[in-house]
Parts: structure tokens; C-alpha cells; sequence
């Protein structure tokens, strides 16, 4: 598996060098990082230039997320993609984590894990842990699968790539586009990315039910309408609750709150890599040969 982390950025050089080391540090050779800048005017262009050789990078305007997310992938060689924004990083051996459920599933096309939240300065807020892939709860309910802890195989993005045309809901589109062309999803119980809270990111919570991207989505993805829409809603979402609690994923959010407030910038020494190490050892459902100790990886679009 050679693997490409794509990353949008515009003007956040101060996480960048976080995102950047959470790459790095992460101890794959095969490994690429594509940063694309929409032309920044804070300290990122320091940040890039100072970055090590596996980066590659460019720096010009574009129109959005999507379209930086877009020109990245053009200049990405590898087979697997991931998508780190500029704010989030990677939890440490989050890229053995992914391998390994590869491995045990070579048929997969995206690979998914936990997100762990954390305040501006890489404090733990919560675990937000998701369960073996459901298509009614990513069609009917919410987009549970988080960008910063997934990979995909390179030739199931479709050809158009991230719609432009969209501003908040690029992820969950490219996820409804894989269950709509039949790809597998499989899922992996372990922490593999940190999601920041800040007054900046477009969203932390669910995107909100009238925001301007849901009508675009139900055109494309046929989700339901009219009387059925909350309905399938709620079926969405008692599978969810149902799944969770079933398969750990509760139980593991509980084990990671008595952590919280412990720093998980792990490429920041050895005394936030051993907090870290800690808050993902308590959220993993993973036995030591990367395998899940509650309930077999599995999902299918």
C-alpha cells in the first residue's frame, strides 16, 4: 500500500506543523504528504518550506476545500488516499492500525476508524467512536465515518472528485458516491485521528438539517423525502445507538472520558506520546495483533 495524505489548508500555518509531524512521525516509509495552501497570508509558507522532503506541497488561490482537496489528489501518487485538514493529526500507529485491517480485508475500498476530539491545544474532549458499517445510518441518518481517521483506494474516488459545489458536506457525499457504486466499507475499532474544536472549523457537531449542501445531496444520493425523511431518520439513528452500545463503542468513549484533558500531540514529546499512546490503548477495541477483540471488521456498500 503506498499511501498519499491529502491536506487543504488557508491560513492555518499554526496547526500545520502538528498535521505535518503526525505524518512524519508515524514511522511508514511508503508515505506521502500532498498539501495544497489556497494561497495563505500567515506563517504557512514558512511552515512548508521548512517541511521535510515527503511533503509535497503548492501554494495558490482556489475555490475552497474541495478544489484544494481536488488539485491534491492530482499531485498525489499513491493507491491509497487519506485526507488530514490542516487543524486535525494523527493519533500515534494509526497507519499500522489501518494496514493491518487491510490486510485482513484486501477486498476493502475505504477503511475506517474513531476520531478522537480534542480542544485547541491537543487536550482530550471525548472519544467519538463509530461501529461496523451501516448503510442506513450513512444514508438516512448522518455522516459517521470521519475524514481524518479513513482511507480510501484511490480508483473508487469517483472522477470528478470533491464537488466544488459544496462547502461543508464533501465528506459525506464521497461516502454516499462508494455505497451508491456497491464499494466496501469496513471498519477498524480504534482512535486513528484527532478532530479540534476551535471557533474556526467549518463544523464539529452534525451539519444542521436545512444547511444549503442537503439539497444537492438528496438530488444526487435519492435519500428520502417527504413524510419518509424523518422515518428513515430515526431508523438511521437507533441503528447507530444500537450498534454502538452492541459493539464497544460506548463502553470505549467511557474508558477515554476518565483521560480527559490529557495532551495527545504525541510528536511533541515523550511526555504527550505517553498520554497519547494511553488514550488509545483505552479506546481501542484492537487485540495486539490488530484485530478486533468485540466483533469482526466488516461492511459492505
Amino acid at each position: 500500500m503506498r499511501l498519499s495524505v491529502l491536506t487543504p489548508t488557508f491560513n492555518y500555518g499554526r496547526f500545520l506543523d502538528d498535521a505535518i509531524a503526525s505524518v512524519v512521525q508515524q514511522g511508514v516509509v511508503d508515505v506521502e504528504h500532498v498539501v495544497v495552501d489556497g494561497a495563505s497570508s500567515d506563517e504557512t509558507l514558512d511552515v512548508l518550506q521548512r517541511a521535510p522532503a515527503s511533503v509535497v506541497w503548492k501554494s495558490e488561490p482556489d475555490n475552497g476545500q474541495s478544489d484544494a482537496l481536488n488539485k491534491a489528489l492530482a499531485l498525489a501518487t499513491g493507491d491509497w488516499i487519506g485526507w488530514l485538514n490542516a487543524d486535525e493529526f494523527y493519533l500515534p500507529g494509526a497507519f499500522d492500525a489501518l494496514a493491518a485491517i487491510l490486510d485482513e480485508h484486501p477486498d476493502a475500498d475505504l477503511i475506517y476508524g474513531d476520531a478522537v476530539f480534542t480542544d485547541v491545544d491537543g487536550g482530550v474532549l471525548r472519544l467519538v467512536a463509530q461501529h461496523s458499517f451501516s448503510s442506513r445510518v450513512l444514508r438516512w441518518n448522518r455522516c459517521n465515518i470521519s475524514s481524518c481517521a479513513m482511507i480510501v483506494r484511490r480508483d473508487a474516488i469517483p472522477e470528478r472528485g470533491w464537488d466544488v459545489e459544496l462547502r461543508a458536506m464533501m465528506d459525506w457525499d464521497l461516502y454516499l458516491e462508494l455505497l451508491a457504486r456497491r464499494r466496501r466499507i469496513v471498519y477498524v475499532p480504534h482512535p486513528i485521528g484527532a478532530f479540534r474544536v476551535h471557533a474556526e472549523q467549518v463544523t464539529a457537531d452534525l451539519v444542521p438539517r436545512d444547511h444549503p449542501d442537503i439539497p444537492r445531496l438528496a438530488l444526487r444520493h435519492h435519500r428520502p423525502s417527504g413524510w419518509a425523511r424523518p422515518v428513515a431518520d430515526r431508523i438511521g439513528e437507533l441503528e447507530h445507538r444500537v450498534l454502538k452500545m452492541a459493539e464497544g463503542g460506548v463502553r470505549r468513549e467511557l474508558r477515554v472520558r476518565d483521560l480527559r484533558g490529557t495532551n495527545v500531540r504525541w510528536f511533541d514529546g515523550p511526555a504527550s506520546r505517553s498520554g497519547a499512546l494511553a488514550v488509545v490503548a483505552a479506546g481501542s477495541g484492537l487485540d495486539g495483533l490488530g484485530r478486533s477483540n468485540q466483533h469482526q471488521a466488516r461492511g459492505s456498500a
